[in-house]
């Protein structure tokens, strides 16, 4: 099969080859294909889109690689993983006698620390979103569902998308509990819409957590998704809105150190 890559393919044009294949392929999801276009194309293709596959050596790998740790980590290890994912189809076809990447630096990610918030301190998050949402701002009012999503994932210990995705139909209040069976995605065509899990697991819930769900029940009104936290509209909130949310809160109030995973690595404490 011609796939048109080829010792003189340059690297640009590989990835436009190669993210063709893989959607035209399906087996991956739209959301993994584009956030692999985005690397590629913003943080691979300015400093090596104009080298045809023949030119490319572990070096010039090496010195993009070096660059890119000068900003973050996160995206020396992204660089790495998708631009060797993309060469390895081009060693298949023949384009490049090993895969140059195979035999680049070693990218460490860093472990993340993560420790049990004292109850001080999530009474410090609770004061700092309650400033943020009363705060004065341009454009539309803020969401008044953060503090309720936080205190869902101190809670619980679900993903920012699972705690979204939360239906009414998946709350038992009498008995505590949370049968926790999808996730919110958003695609470029597709908009955003809740995914559901394979597999449906149950989290029991502390008191607090019981009583924020009773008070979101007798407020929120109905809406066609059946969603916990739907947004004004009834539609369901974008994890990135949650994500660039939190990161004005923490910037704001002086908790750049807390990250979404600190509040579900400490699931389950009483507040």
């Amino acid at each position: 099969m011609n796939t048109g890559i080829s010792a003189h393919t340059t690297v640009t044009e590989l990835v436009d080859i190669w993210l063709k294949q893989l959607r035209a392929q399906g087996r991956l999801e739209n959301t993994t294909i584009n956030e692999y276009e985005r690397v590629l194309r913003k943080l691979v293709v300015p400093g090596l889109g104009d080298f045809h596959l023949h030119e490319l050596t572990t070096e010039r790998i090496d010195t993009l690689l070096a660059e890119l740790a000068t900003q973050s980590v996160n995206r020396q290890r992204k660089a790495k993983v998708v631009i060797g994912a993309m060469l390895d189809v081009a060693a298949l076809c023949g384009a490049v006698a090993t895969n140059p990447v195979r035999g680049s630096m070693s990218v460490r990610r860093p472990k993340p620390e993560t420790r049990e918030l004292t109850l001080a301190e999530l009474e410090s998050v609770r004061k700092a979103v309650n400033a943020w949402m009363g705060k004065e701002r341009p454009g539309p009012k803020a969401s008044s569902d953060m503090a309720d999503v936080i205190d869902l994932m101190v809670a619980t210990g679900l993903r920012i998308g699972e705690v979204l995705a939360l239906r009414w139909s998946d709350v038992d209040l009498d008995a505590g509990r949370l049968a926790i069976s999808g996730t919110v995605k958003t695609e470029s065509g597709k908009g955003t819409y809740r995914k559901t899990l394979a597999n449906t697991r149950t989290v029991v819930l502390a008191e607090f957590a019981v009583g924020l769900l009773e008070r979101r029940r007798h407020l929120v009104p109905d809406n066609a998704n059946d969603a916990v936290l739907p947004t004004r509209n009834g539609t369901w909130h974008q994890v990135n809105n949650v994500e660039r949310r939190w990161r004005q809160i923490r910037s704001e109030a002086g908790l750049e150190w807390l990250t979404p995973h600190d509040f579900r690595h400490n699931a389950r404490r009483e507040a």
